[in-house]
């Protein structure tokens, strides 16, 4: 029976962003998804209290399947600390802020100030996102962190603040006017960034011996389970 529901609800959502693809969040009713996903009215207001809520859910399932190539970099910064290659966890870190930035720059219906508009009208779904986002916030922390332990991020950055600088980017380059225009690209605010957080550049040395060797025992210490 749970499989059932949740089939159910999965398909109302897609249908749910297929609808916004055509009419944006202004123009979806009720009764034009109710035909699109073959289903009755009743059905959807079954699964969500709201119409709100409905493109609440469908934007959030957009913001994930945006965020599945950015979990992929973290993944690839994960292992390249693993494995003590600074080249690469620089590449995974430049790849995961171009691809945010990319991101806050598509059209008005799919870019993401959009989609945070839309997901934030529901208070239920907001409280998902929130959540959703601060694991992946934890979780470049502590990637970050890692990194200054072994001498690959400059001492003294404060790596939360230059995180959440760089995240708010993402949003800012909607409002940003002709960027382009200006040679600022996806990935110039990338290589900013690690450039601002100190990340060593390729061939460069770490910031200290001490530093390093402190990464040489990070490789082999205990670390938090990835967030999900």
């Amino acid at each position: 029976m749970a499989t059932t529901v949740n089939h159910t609800r999965d398909h109302i959502l897609i249908s749910a962003q297929a609808l916004l693809r055509e009419t944006g969040s202004a123009g979806l009713r009720v009764a034009d998804l109710a035909r699109r996903a073959h289903v009755g009215v009743p059905t959807i207001y079954y699964h969500f209290a709201s119409r709100e809520q409905v493109i609440a859910q469908a934007r959030l399932r957009v913001y994930r399947e945006m965020s599945r190539p950015m979990a992929t970099y973290l993944e690839e910064m994960s292992a390249a600390l693993d494995r003590g290659d600074p080249e690469a966890f620089r590449a995974g870190l430049v790849g995961d802020v171009a691809t945010a930035w990319e991101a806050g720059v598509l059209d008005a219906e799919a870019g993401v100030m959009s989609l945070l508009l839309d997901i934030w009208a529901d208070g239920a779904t907001r409280q998902e996102f929130r959540a959703l986002v601060g694991q992946r916030f934890e979780r470049w922390v502590e990637m970050i962190e890692r990194a200054q332990h072994r001498g690959w991020v400059a001492p003294g950055s404060h790596v939360a603040t230059g995180v959440a600088v760089f995240w708010a980017a993402s949003v800012g380059a909607a409002v940003v006017p002709e960027a382009s225009d200006w040679g600022v690209t996806a990935t110039s605010v990338a290589e900013l960034c690690g450039h601002l957080l100190g990340v060593t550049s390729r061939g460069a040395p770490p910031y200290s011996s001490a530093a390093a060797a402190a990464g040489d025992r990070d490789a082999t210490a205990p670390h938090p389970a990835p967030a999900t």
